[in-house]
């Protein structure tokens, strides 16, 4: 039997210090059918010059943020599976392998496969994930950005939402593809390698993460209905600066 090809996307923006090892990651896969594409998104550093010391494919293209990168990675990839990696991580070599497993033996209605992740650098843990649960996931979320997803499904549900710049873009297709009568399943390792910084992209403020909280909850008002009801001010509020936050993009 033919093994699926699985597409990594790998998008970097300044992080050429980093790059070679998730490159080495995403091409020593033990899965035996992998293409590995990365997306420069206007990096200042020599992020494409050690790109391009690899078999891989190297686009590149001006600052655009992160979603756009994916999204321009995933539009040039050819895998039945698709899966994002962020410069500065890495996978252990069984992630492809044990993801693709996951999803193949899952039902229809389950499109991707997500890991615990580990986290290392400014700090140390593992980030235990939970199996996946539709309730908790509009809690919270708990579904890394790495997660190995059918790439039909990826193309129908539009990819990532470019108009989320501030962050939380990968939680918001994980309730997207909620919306749209798909689940995920956890692999219960921690397969991925998730570089922690002093400060990144990653470090909000809490102003930051309530407005990406009503953000989801005004993207998504049938799922928060009940959060609306009974905060009406503040849905007011961050309706009318939801509206505004879309226009100006």
């Amino acid at each position: 039997m033919n093994m699926p090809l699985v597409s990594i996307v790998i998008s970097s923006y300044n992080y050429g210090q980093y790059l070679p090892e998730a490159i080495e990651s995403a091409l020593g896969q033990t899965h035996g059918s992998v293409e590995v594409v990365v997306v420069d998104d206007g990096s200042h550093d020599d992020s494409v010059e050690v790109a391009g010391r690899y078999p891989v494919r190297v686009i590149v293209q001006p600052n655009q943020g992160v979603s756009s990168a994916r999204n321009r990675g995933a539009a040039e990839c050819s895998g039945q599976y698709i899966m994002f990696l962020d410069a500065d991580d890495v996978l252990e070599a069984g992630y492809v392998e044990k993801c693709l497993q996951a999803l193949v033996a899952a039902p229809p209605r389950v499109v991707y496969a997500y890991t615990r992740m580990r986290h290392f650098g400014a700090e140390e843990r593992v980030w235990n994930s939970r199996p996946f649960d539709a309730g908790a996931l509009l809690r919270g979320n708990f579904v890394h950005a790495s997660a190995l997803i059918r790439h039909r499904v990826f193309k129908e549900s539009g990819g990532f939402d470019t108009r989320w710049r501030l962050g939380h873009e990968d939680y918001e297709l994980w309730v997207r593809l909620l919306k749209l009568g798909y689940q995920g399943v956890l692999v219960p390792e921690p397969l991925l390698w998730y570089r922690r910084h002093v400060k990144s992209r990653n470090t909000l403020t809490k102003k930051q993460l309530r407005q990406l909280k009503w953000q989801m909850r005004m993207a998504y008002p049938k799922f928060y209905w009940w959060k609306i009801l009974t905060h009406p001010i503040a849905a007011i509020y961050w309706a009318v600066r939801h509206r505004r936050l879309w226009r100006e993009e």
